[in-house]
């Protein structure tokens, strides 16, 4: 974490990972932290997963959100078999894997696979990536989508163009990967129903961790960067409060004599415990769903949406509360918490994090209203 946290300027200003990051990272195998371990992976329980991505948050909010895309893209390489495991891994156990599961590419089906052209933005990591994963929708003649699919390409068949501007998480470099006319064999074709219903655990019956929904596990893992995130700017804040400073034009020579900042800084705490525990729920549910090998009904993997939405809303107001507590020398560019304030303003607007979308999708699983609003639920 010491050396994110001294990169982390250096990692915005670069727009990507610095290299001294990535190395770190990757042989430390946080960029494969799903990856099977019968391949040389760490296969890490999801409680693990979620403490090292908050602890690496921490230091470094883009380097934390790189980490795990791509680890997420280690455990979707993880469904497929035992030949698409080896073309991965065999020769490099720290390889790492970039997903968008957005259908955003176009496919024709071949002898032995498909060729797939198509766009993949935003790619979280790319740069860092030795093989890209993408979705895609099928269509019958009629052109209409009658199935989902992930392919799996080398990056040595993709190519890669710089479009992430942004005002929060810039250095995660999540630019646009393209493919034009690539194979793809049938063994790295995931079917994306099958994912996202945890069936996939049938073909790894020695591998009770891929019994969960990936939808579930993408949702908590993502949310993870949030909790370690919105720590380090209250560790910031109170450091800076300790060391003394006044509330201009008040009678606060002080700032931590003054009950509006304690106010806030108590309610960010709380907010921060909050988003912990609702995480933590979802940790055990899906860690039950493991133990009984068994998918998770819809109200549970609804309830983990919501739990995620929770972490994302509650973070981003204990930030904001914690922004009040330090006044306008917050938003110096040379105080990390702005920093912290527009990764974390960008991410809780991400698809699968959104909490008004998980409000949604929970609200209509209670009353058990139907269709549902996303799939990836």
């Amino acid at each position: 974490m010491p050396l994110l946290r001294a990169n982390a300027a250096e990692t915005e200003r670069l727009g990507r990972l610095p290299e001294d990051n990535v190395t770190a990272l990757r042989d430390a195998g946080f960029f494969a932290l799903g990856a099977p371990r019968c391949v040389g992976g760490p296969e890490v329980d999801f409680r693990t997963w979620v403490d090292v991505v908050a602890e690496l948050a921490r230091g470094c909010g883009s380097s934390a959100w790189v980490a795990t895309l791509l680890s997420m893209g280690s455990h979707w390489v993880g469904l497929l078999g035992d030949r698409a495991r080896s073309d991965v891994w065999a020769a490099d156990p720290h390889a790492a894997v970039c997903l968008n599961p957005n259908p955003s590419a176009r496919s024709r089906a071949v002898e032995g696979g498909m060729v797939v052209s198509g766009r993949w933005r935003p790619m979280s990591g790319c740069n860092h990536a030795q093989w890209v994963m993408g979705g895609l929708p099928v269509q019958d003649e009629q052109g209409a989508v009658v199935d989902r699919k992930l392919v799996l390409v080398p990056m040595s068949q993709a190519r890669i163009e710089e479009t992430w501007n942004v005002a929060g998480m810039r250095g995660t470099g999540s630019n646009t990967v393209v493919v034009d006319d690539v194979f793809v064999p049938e063994h790295r074709i995931l079917s994306m129903p099958r994912a996202l219903a945890g069936d996939y655990a049938a073909d790894h019956s020695d591998e009770p961790r891929y019994a969960i929904s990936a939808s579930s596990l993408v949702a908590v893992a993502q949310a993870a960067p949030a909790l370690g995130l919105a720590a380090a700017a209250l560790e910031h804040t109170l450091d800076v409060l300790g060391a003394g400073r006044a509330v201009g034009t008040s009678i606060y020579q002080n700032a931590i004599d003054s009950p509006s900042v304690q106010f806030n800084v108590a309610d960010a705490a709380r907010l921060i415990d909050t988003a912990r525990m609702h995480a933590d729920r979802a940790v055990r549910d899906m860690e039950q769903g493991v133990r009984e090998r068994h998918p998770l009904d819809l109200d549970t993997r609804a309830r983990i949406r919501m739990d995620v939405g929770t972490v994302m809303r509650s973070t981003q107001q204990a930030v904001g509360l914690l922004l009040d507590a330090g006044g306008s020398g917050g938003f110096d560019l040379g105080n990390p918490v702005q920093r912290i304030w527009r990764d974390l303003e960008t991410v809780v607007r991400h698809q699968i994090l959104s909490p008004d979308l998980s409000r949604e999708i929970y609200g209509r699983a209670l009353l058990g209203v139907e269709p549902q609003v996303s799939n990836l639920i």
